[in-house]
């Protein structure tokens, strides 16, 4: 065996088994991520052949380990054995650097095809960012500038040897900005999401606002590099915006001025109409009355001239039927006008005289739900109140066909109410909404001008509730909910 090892054969074979224990000593010195590191190197032929010197070691192992059990075997002599080794080693090795060469030849021309394509498009990003009128940048993690493009050191004011590595608070002046900026870069950077925001500045040119869309910069492996921001002069459109929102403001209050000039005028014109009414309505009571009053006494005197015959005494029947009835529509005229109650008994006694009225004229009954205590709510709350009251049910005798009406008033400490129900036909909303029914435009104009509501609804067993709410203060009412 001794003499067997001292062949040219195996001599070879010990030699390589050496070299192949020498490379696995080597390995086994540093850690496998180590090693890993060095076999992706990233140069074209450091980590291929790395790769390729343990494999081909293998491989001459394995060939020398058969050249030299053949020589053992008697196949052939030791000469020839040298021979064959000689040959195949050098056929191993030949066969493996030329598949290395081979692999590097495709690794260059890939790098070459990568880098050709990434010089193409760096250069296109380039000319983008070079020629682009909107101002773009780019800062790292800690804020600091590591790129501008012209119109971003235009906007500056600043070269790009002065301008790059610094902060937003040191590139700009204005403290309210920058930290609207900063703040801005913190949320993309946190939230790894694109953020767009508008920034005003005060830039050596004057003050500008800018639209800026802020996405995350990060790098292959996914790992935040920074923010990549691109700006938009929007200056012209916030002017444009601020003007149109100015002369809104100005058409808003000359409105609001007009609207409160008609109001007067419709307040100073409904004060007069009552006065009126209430004029006419006191020359109904003192004149007419006296009149009918002082003619009922000269008949009563005359009756006794009258023959004790049939015909006059039917003629007497009628005379006192016609006045009678002059006296009846004298008196409904004079409420109409000027509800007597209303003035002396304030708003509860009038709404219980107007339904006793409604129930007598229409012969609808009628029911109402009052207050136990006193009301008092003002005189012009109550005349419009009444007013309304009176349009309701003039609206109920007209159109709902009902047989039934509740009228319910309720008062607290900001508010006044009041409902009306029917039990009738209903009321579609296109009646509801028709703008050409001058009696429903009546009530929400009145109610409007008093600073209340007008509320419209189907009851829900049938019918129409219409229900009004004012504030017994000049404050803003809420609407009350309609059954």
């Amino acid at each position: 065996m001794i003499q067997s090892l001292e062949t040219p054969t195996a001599i070879v074979l010990g030699a390589t088994l050496i070299l192949l224990a020498a490379s696995i000593a080597v390995m086994a010195t540093r850690p496998w991520p180590a090693w890993k590191a060095l076999l992706n190197h990233p140069t074209p032929a450091g980590g291929l052949l790395r790769r390729s010197m343990p494999r081909l070691l293998v491989l001459m192992l394995i060939l020398n380990l058969l050249i030299w059990m053949g020589e053992r075997q008697g196949l052939y002599r030791a000469s020839a054995a040298v021979a064959l080794l000689s040959f195949g080693d050098c056929a191993l090795a030949f066969l493996a650097f030329w598949r290395t060469a081979g692999v590097m030849d495709a690794e260059y021309r890939q790098r070459m095809r990568n880098a050709s394509d990434l010089a193409e498009a760096t250069s296109l990003l380039m000319a983008i960012g070079e020629n682009a009128s909107d101002p773009i940048f780019v800062t790292d993690t800690e804020g600091r500038l590591v790129f501008a493009n012209p119109a971003m050191l235009r906007l500056m004011g600043l070269t790009r040897e002065a301008a790059l590595q610094h902060r937003a608070s040191e590139l700009f002046a204005d403290a309210h900005g920058v930290d609207m900026i900063e703040r801005d870069a913190a949320l993309v950077m946190r939230d790894r999401a694109s953020v767009s925001a508008e920034h005003t500045l005060r830039l050596p040119e004057g003050e500008r606002t800018y639209l800026t869309s802020k996405s995350p910069w990060l790098d292959s492996e996914g790992r935040l590099r920074g923010v990549i921001g691109i700006g938009t002069d929007i200056s012209e459109r916030k002017a444009a915006e601020n003007s149109l929102r100015a002369r809104e403001a100005n058409l808003e209050e000359t409105i609001a001025r007009r609207t409160e000039a008609l109001r007067n005028m419709a307040d100073h014109l409904e004060t007069v109409r009552e006065e009126e009414k209430r004029a006419i309505a006191r020359e109904l009571h003192d004149d007419m009355g006296a009149a009918l009053t002082s003619l009922s006494m000269h008949l009563e005197g005359t009756y006794e001239l009258f023959p004790d015959e049939p015909k006059w005494a039917e003629r007497r029947a009628k005379i006192q039927s016609l006045l009678q009835s002059v006296v009846k529509t004298t008196r409904r005229i004079q409420t109409e006008l000027r509800p007597t109650m209303l003035d002396l008994f304030g708003i509860k006694a009038a709404i219980h005289e107007l339904a006793d009225d409604f129930t007598a004229s229409s012969g609808i009954a009628c029911e109402t739900s009052l207050p136990d205590e006193d009301i008092t709510i003002g005189h012009k709350r109550e005349i419009a109140l009444y007013r309304m009251l009176q349009e309701m049910l003039n609206n109920v005798v007209k159109h709902a066909h009902a047989t039934r009406v509740n009228i319910v008033l309720d008062v607290d400490e900001d508010r006044i109410a009041l409902a009306v129900r029917d039990n009738g036909v209903g009321i579609t909303p296109q009646q509801r909404d028709n703008a050409s029914t001058y009696g429903l435009r009546g009530l929400h104009e009145r109610a409007a001008f008093m600073g209340g509501t007008v509320r419209i609804a189907a009851g829900q067993n049938g019918g129409t509730t219409v229900a009004i709410e004012l504030p017994l203060a000049d404050n803003a009412s809420r609407p009350i909910e309609a059954e």
